[in-house]
């Protein structure tokens, strides 16, 4: 049986994909998002591929992590949280990096690696307007950040999400 915990990974994994889209290309968000929603997995899109990559990582992690109907290649349920937590971090972008610079005032945000700044404004969107769990959210966002960031990713991005989560709380 799929854990929840993984098709949310799953899920986060995306949307980091597609914000590391838009800081990179400034592509419309709506355009990016469409494309995820209606991916077609014989196609050799860079988007494509990399949703693949994700998937094939999620699935050796779980035996029972396999494609259904419902499932692949992105499940609406997975694909409508994709959304929120890319379109939340764009509306709110402007927050989410005063709140980074506050905590990292060392690395300002348009310094900081592609990767970790947008695991971080993932992650503080959750916590601050989604009102998830706080360890939850940290512990999602430093997985994430194994996966995908640089060996002292993990570390960085905890660093800032504790300081937020203490001026949050």
């Amino acid at each position: 049986m799929a854990t929840m915990i993984d098709r949310r990974r799953l899920s986060r994994s995306v949307a980091l994909q597609v914000l590391y889209e838009l800081d990179s290309t400034h592509h419309d968000p709506d355009a990016v998002l469409a494309a995820y929603a209606n991916i077609d997995v014989e196609s050799s899109d860079a988007r494509v591929l990399g949703y693949l990559s994700l998937y094939a990582y999620h699935s050796a992690l779980d035996d029972d992590f396999a494609p259904t109907d419902q499932a692949f290649p992105l499940a609406q349920t997975d694909y409508q949280m994709v959304q929120r937590l890319v379109m939340g971090a764009v509306e709110h972008q402007v927050d989410l990096d005063a709140l980074i610079a506050r905590h990292a005032p060392e690395w300002p945000p348009d310094q900081i690696a592609t990767v970790d700044r947008n695991i971080l404004r993932i992650a503080i969107y959750e916590m601050v307007h989604n009102g998830l769990p706080v360890k939850v959210v940290i512990n999602e966002a430093i997985e994430v950040a194994k996966i995908f960031g640089t060996e002292s990713s993990p570390r960085f991005i905890n660093g800032v999400l504790g300081a937020v989560a203490q001026e949050e709380s």
